[in-house]
């Protein structure tokens, strides 16, 4: 009989029907480490797995989940998340195979487990959306709603910036839209945007750390006039991160554009940005230790999996770097700056322009050169930051010469790479970590943002593939060739 049919006799092995969902997922991630066959397949299950749990820790937080008329959905993922993982208990024992999956071919089973969890990844993707663009007011039949909206066009279920909001939506749930603040609230928040609440600064924008009427601290993100800065950079913050629902992105409260003012408000981040742990300061004075590192750049990579894969529309950062990464209390990641961000067309990967924008030092050469941004410019500056994590430095020390495009652009590149083929590792990674006892596992992660700077997009691995790799230390890594700017 069919795997699925199956699922009855095999409870006292797999656990209740009814197990926890966020366990379930766990055991499939832990599982796919351990497969004997089908690796790829289950390791495609692996990344579904890690995707829902997002999504459902955010429905969680909505309370949406709760909801009378989602336990139809929610019993339904479970299911899907039940056969996952009976499949890769599959593909880790023959004789477990034989026992349950005889009646059927495993690699189909696989195939077909892995285009439902894409379907639900979809479906919870736009629920969220749906929520965030309706600002929720009824319910009866929104999840079937949404679910047909799913199937019918691919995952599209609210509208883009401008049109009128139809998508069905659920009552009870406390609204999601932004915050018109008065000027005079937010220059009493920072003391008049004194200097003395100034905690950072760009070439377009000053921030000010500021407290609400109700002791909220926020900041708020000021743009300065001798910066120039495009309309269309405060347009495109405003109407792409409310649409971002994922741990790993910064949370716009909202804006003030008062007296030709344009103004941000964002959660605030007591310990401001990444870039301060790494050539700042507190890099000597409290040097991050590796398992935080580890946390940092795992972080960042889910946030930009979620960009690039699961938000609707799907997005291009542009400006990935630990300048725009801020650390919350706990030093956790959350990525901001989405003024220069680029929404691609379903089923698109890239958008060509002729206007190329970024920061130094980390713009894939395609880009730079032909104006071409994708999803691998991103992965590319990611591991640019990699990068300078892992070593804590912008670039090298002296005496090693560089040539001007290297320097400018790719100053870590040519100094990690050579470093790599002599087998010398040693000397690129921090000082501070010397002592650390994973230093097989640092020395492979340098690989890993090596294998991200590559010079041609096609030989960068995919976010996904960056996830996988970061999370499963037996994943086969490749040999990268000269990076980018060598």
């Amino acid at each position: 009989m069919a795997l699925w049919e199956c699922l009855g006799k095999v409870a006292n092995i797999a656990g209740p029907v009814g197990v926890d969902m966020f366990k379930l997922i766990g055991m499939i991630v832990k599982g796919v480490e351990t497969v004997r066959r089908n690796h790829e397949e289950c390791q495609q299950l692996s990344h579904f797995a890690s995707a829902t749990d997002n999504l459902l820790h955010e429905l969680a937080n909505l309370k949406v989940i709760e909801h009378p008329k989602m336990w139809k959905p929610i019993q339904g993922l479970r299911g899907t998340l039940l056969q996952a993982y009976m499949l890769i208990k599959s593909c880790q024992h023959r004789s477990y195979a034989h026992h349950f999956c005889k009646g059927g071919n495993l690699a189909a089973q696989l195939q077909s487990v892995q285009k439902e969890m894409d379907f639900n990844i979809r479906y919870l993707s736009a629920l969220l959306n749906a929520i965030t663009y309706s600002e929720i007011t009824t319910v009866s039949g929104t999840a079937d709603e949404i679910r047909n909206a799913v199937q019918k066009d691919g995952g599209r279920v609210c509208p883009h910036h401008g049109e009128t909001a139809s998508s069905p939506s659920i009552k009870g749930l406390p609204k999601r839209g932004l915050i018109e603040f008065a000027l005079s609230q937010l220059a009493d928040a920072t003391n008049y945007f004194s200097l003395e609440n100034k905690i950072g600064f760009g070439s377009t924008s000053t921030v000010y750390k500021g407290v609400l009427q109700d002791g909220l601290e926020v900041a708020v993100k000021r743009a300065s006039y001798d910066g120039k800065i495009p309309c269309s950079y405060f347009e495109n913050e405003i109407k792409l991160i409310p649409k971002l629902q994922h741990t790993n992105i910064v949370t716009l409260l909202g804006y003030c554009t008062q007296k030709s003012e344009r103004i941000l408000v964002l959660e605030y981040m007591p310990n401001r940005s990444l870039d301060s742990f790494i050539y700042g300061k507190r890099a000597t004075e409290s040097p991050l230790d590796w398992p935080k590192r580890c946390e940092i750049v795992q972080g960042i990579a889910q946030g930009t999996l979620y960009l690039h894969k699961l938000c609707r529309p799907r997005i291009i950062h542009g400006d990935l770097k630990p300048g725009n990464i801020l650390l919350d209390s706990d030093l956790s990641p959350k990525i901001c700056d989405f003024g220069i961000s680029t929404t691609l067309k379903p089923g698109a990967d890239e958008d060509c322009t002729s206007i190329v924008a970024g920061s130094r030092g980390f713009i894939a050469p395609e880009y730079k050169r032909g104006g071409c941004l994708s999803v691998k410019s991103d992965v590319y500056s990611f591991g640019v930051t990699m990068l300078q994590l892992i070593s804590g430095k912008k670039g090298p020390p002296p005496p090693l010469a560089l040539s001007d495009e290297s320097r400018d652009y790719g100053p870590l590149n040519k100094w990690a790479w050579d470093l790599w083929a002599a087998r010398r590792l040693t000397e690129f990674i921090d000082p501070s970590l010397h002592r650390e006892p994973r230093k097989a596992e640092i020395m492979r992660w340098v690989q890993i943002g090596l294998l991200c700077v590559q010079q041609h997009p096609e030989d960068r691995p995919s976010m996904w593939d960056v996830v996988l790799m970061l999370g499963c230390e037996n994943a086969i890594l490749r040999e990268p060739g000269l990076p980018a700017y060598y």
